[in-house]
């Protein structure tokens, strides 16, 4: 029987295939994937994969079943004072170790989980609470979790406020630190190498590599800086983490006892102790940067080979920066910077 109803949905989807209906067609596959799975068909499964990838990509470049909509944030006049005042609270520091520590300190760079949440409870369109929704990648994969409406605009909400985030408030700073020179105030790589160095946070071999990641962030070459600075986060994290009671060794019993630091994925960011350690807000917010799907996804991009140029950019880097900034005033060595 449903043999039967597999061979359908295939003919189904060939059909719209045929006719050019990737967007449908790509439906199709998938309901003939899921019977595939039921009935342990290899062939089958390889086959429906495929053809979901390949699907979506013509339908994206199809230029038919999708638009690209833009917006455009207006912060009202009121508002605008605040933001203002909120950014001279930093510039207006007495030294570049005041206001990296300030930044480090400061929450106000966290999207806030509960209350995203509750934005979007209030706010979720009717499409996401009664339509089929998938969110795909431009190589036509689908997204982990992009067929839950709540939680897909649960993310777009997320999204929404880091990128505010980032743009008015955490990269204006640190772009008025390094270019505009407040008050004579001037970060450069001489004095931000400084304050790494002297946190105790970092071995000599990762502080090596991290100073030719942070040389290449201020000669804006971004693409190096980024592929630097990313997996060298990762480590110092963990080391903070240990330094602050968390078990870090992983066991591996498969062929006898064998131990091992971690790797840090998204599932780790879930772990109660580390949320209690590191803040909800600051787990979500490195989730979302660096592993989330249907976020920015940078560390598994840049393992695999799957960044884009336009990705290693002053943004994303600052962002990582500002990841460094966190740990060290989190560990308790970084007072002595």
């Amino acid at each position: 029987m449903d043999e039967g109803i597999l061979k359908e949905k295939i003919r189904e989807a060939k059909k719209a295939e045929k006719q050019h209906n990737f967007f449908h067609a790509s439906y199709f596959y998938r309901d003939a994937l899921d019977l595939a799975i039921k009935l342990k068909d290899p062939k089958q499964i390889k086959f429906c994969k495929n053809k979901i990838i390949e699907t979506n990509k013509q339908s994206l470049s199809s230029g038919k079943d999708f638009k690209k909509i833009s917006a455009e944030y207006k912060v009202p006049e009121e508002k605008k004072e605040i933001h203002e005042k909120f950014i001279k609270k930093f510039l207006r520091r007495k030294s570049i170790k005041d206001i990296l520590q300030a930044i480090g300190d400061d929450s106000s760079f966290l999207p806030k989980v509960r209350d995203i949440e509750a934005m979007a409870g209030k706010t979720i369109p009717l499409s996401h609470q009664i339509a089929g929704l998938t969110t795909f990648s431009t190589k036509g994969h689908i997204l982990k979790g992009s067929t839950d409406g709540k939680y897909s605009w649960f993310i777009q909400i997320y999204d929404l406020n880091q990128q505010l985030i980032m743009r008015m408030y955490l990269g204006r700073i640190i772009y008025e630190i390094t270019e505009n020179k407040p008050n004579g105030i001037h970060l450069n790589f001489e004095n931000l190498f400084d304050y790494f160095s002297k946190s105790g946070v970092f071995d000599k071999d990762n502080l090596e590599i991290i100073k030719i990641g942070l040389q290449g962030y201020f000669n804006k070459d971004y693409v190096s800086a980024i592929h630097i600075l990313v997996p060298q986060f990762e480590a110092a994290f963990l080391k903070v983490s240990e330094n602050s009671g968390i078990d870090i060794i992983a066991l591996d019993q498969k062929k006898g006892i064998s131990t091992r630091t971690r790797t840090l994925g998204e599932q780790h960011l879930e772990l109660e102790e580390l949320k209690g350690t590191w803040g909800e807000d600051f787990c979500r917010q490195l989730k979302f940067v660096l592993f989330e799907q249907m976020g920015h996804r940078i560390r598994h991009k840049i393992a695999h080979g799957e960044i884009k140029p336009s990705e290693c950019n002053f943004e994303n880097t600052t962002l990582i920066l500002y990841f460094y900034l966190v740990i060290l005033r989190k560990d308790s060595k970084s007072g002595d910077v």
